[in-house]
């Protein structure tokens, strides 16, 4: 018998959280103060890891503009706990995504 905390592999959220990262689509979540898009990047029955992408504040240096942040949500009570992982620049971020627009066209 599962426990409660663990979410059954067939449940709607599973289904669609993992459709999403074998599609690469983003997702939606929403807390008290902002909503974010992300793509999840790992699942298995108790969790599902999402990668965001957060533009920085202005008052930041702006040799940081975008901060990658990792999600880790508990999909039992659909609680989260967010950690940055990395910042990229402005210029860093246009390379990747010109590195990533010559790969899918090859």
């Amino acid at each position: 018998m599962a426990k409660k905390s663990e979410v059954k592999e067939s449940s709607l959220l599973y289904q669609r959280l993992k459709a999403a990262m074998q599609d690469g689509i983003k997702v939606w979540f929403e807390t008290r103060d902002k909503s974010y898009f992300g793509i999840p990047i790992g699942i298995d029955r108790d969790f599902v890891e999402v990668l965001i992408l957060v533009p920085g504040s202005e008052d930041e240096s702006s040799e940081y503009i975008f901060q990658r942040v990792t999600w880790v949500v508990r999909l039992a009570s659909i609680s989260a706990v967010a950690y940055p992982s990395e910042y990229w620049s402005a210029d860093r971020l246009d390379s990747l995504l010109a590195k990533s627009a010559l790969n899918t066209e090859n």
